[in-house]
C-alpha cells in the first residue's frame, strides 16, 4: 500500500529494528519527518499489522516490519509499486480505449502506453536502477524456494548424457537475469560437466566477474533476436521452460494473479498444458514431459524437436 511504501522510504522501519518501542517523536527525530504525519501513516500500518500499536503514539516491530527490513523484499514492494503500479492502474482504461480486446504487441500494450512508449527493458536500459532493484527481489524470492532442479532430474537427463568436452554447451539459461538460477546450479559439484552461459540484456545481466569465477560465462543477448549459440541437436539437446502451468479449471489466486500482471505488463500470458503444447507446436517443438510440485503450477516443461 502507499502507507508501507511511505515508510520504507522514510525510513521508519529501520527505527523499530532494534526492537524497542518507539514514539512518533522519536522517529521522527530520527528521520525528519513530522511526527503528525507519521502517526496519521502508522494508523493504517497498525491497523494492517504491518506495524505494532504499543501505546498512543508508540509502535513497535511485527513479523511483517522485519520482512520489509530485508532489502530483497523491500525491492520487491519498490519493483511492484512504482515499475508494475502504473501499467496495472492504467490496464482498466486501456483495455476500454482497445474495444476489450487481449493486448498482443508488448510496443502498443498497457505498460508502454502507461511508460511513454517504453516497455520493460527500454526503461531498464534508460534507468538502470529500476533493473538492479528487479533483478534484488527476484534473487530474494528464489532464496528458500523450490528451484527448478528440485523438480527437473538434471543430473540424470542432462549431466550424465552430455559430451564431456569443455567445449560442449551444457546449459544456456536464456533470459537468465544476473545468473542466479546457474548459480545454484553449479552448487553441485557432480553438474559442472560443461559450459554454462547466461543470456540477457545488458541491463539486466548481473556481475560477469563474479559469475566467471564460478564458471558460468555471461552473453548480452535479445531473446526476439536468433540464438547466437547453436547447441540444439535433435535427439540429444532440450528445452526446458522453468515456468507455471496453470490446471484447466479452479486457478488458484497466485496463478490468476500472475496471469493478470503478465497482460498489464509485458502482454504476455499463463497458460494452461494444452496452451503451451500448442505454442510450442508452432515453433517445431513437441512437450516431452511437464515436471510438476506445488499443485501442478511451478513446473519445467521438458522439450524437444519434433522429427
Amino acid at each position: 500500500s502507499a502507507a508501507v511504501k511511505i515508510a520504507l522510504e522514510g525510513k521508519w522501519f529501520e527505527v523499530l529494528a532494534d526492537g524497542r518501542p518507539k514514539t512518533a517523536q522519536d522517529i521522527a527525530s530520527a528521520t525528519g519527518a513530522e511526527p503528525q504525519l507519521i502517526a496519521r501513516i502508522m494508523m493504517v500500518l497498525t491497523a494492517t499489522h504491518v506495524v505494532d500499536e504499543r501505546g498512543p503514539q508508540t509502535y513497535g516491530a511485527t513479523p511483517m516490519t522485519e520482512i520489509l527490513l530485508d532489502p530483497g523484499w523491500a525491492n520487491g514492494l519498490r519493483h511492484f509499486f512504482d515499475h508494475c503500479g502504473p501499467s496495472m492502474i492504467n490496464l482498466p482504461s486501456y483495455l476500454q480505449r482497445n474495444g476489450y480486446k487481449v493486448p498482443q504487441d508488448v510496443k502498443t500494450g498497457p505498460f508502454a502506453d502507461a511508460w511513454g512508449g517504453r516497455n520493460t527493458w527500454t526503461l531498464y536500459e534508460d534507468e538502470p536502477e529500476r533493473g538492479k532493484v528487479f533483478n534484488s527481489c527476484m534473487t530474494r524470492w528464489k532464496q528458500g524456494t523450490r528451484t527448478w532442479t528440485d523438480t527437473y532430474p538434471a543430473k540424470s537427463k542432462i549431466c550424465e548424457n552430455v559430451d564431456k568436452s569443455k567445449d560442449t554447451v551444457l546449459l544456456v539459461d536464456i533470459g537468465g537475469g544476473r545468473g542466479h538460477v546457474l548459480e545454484d546450479f553449479v552448487k553441485d559439484p557432480a553438474r559442472r560437466t560443461g559450459r554454462l552461459i547466461v543470456q540477457d540484456l545488458p541491463a539486466a545481466l548481473g556481475d560477469a566477474d563474479s559469475l566467471s569465477k564460478q564458471g558460468i560465462e555471461t552473453m548480452a543477448y535479445n531473446f526476439f533476436t536468433p540464438q547466437p549459440v547453436k547447441a540444439m541437436r535433435e535427439g540429444y539437446s532440450k528445452l526446458l521452460i522453468d515456468e507455471l502451468v496453470l490446471p484447466d479449471t479452479n486457478v488458484p489466486p497466485q496463478g490468476a494473479f500472475l496471469d493478470l500482471s503478465m497482460m498489464a505488463l509485458e502482454t504476455g500470458a499463463e497458460r494452461t498444458s494444452g496452451q503451451w503444447q500448442d505454442l510450442l507446436a508452432s515453433a517445431g517443438l513437441r512437450i516431452e514431459k511437464i515436471w510438476s510440485t506445488n499443485a501442478g503450477l511451478e513446473s519445467v516443461i521438458e522439450a524437444e524437436i519434433s522429427s
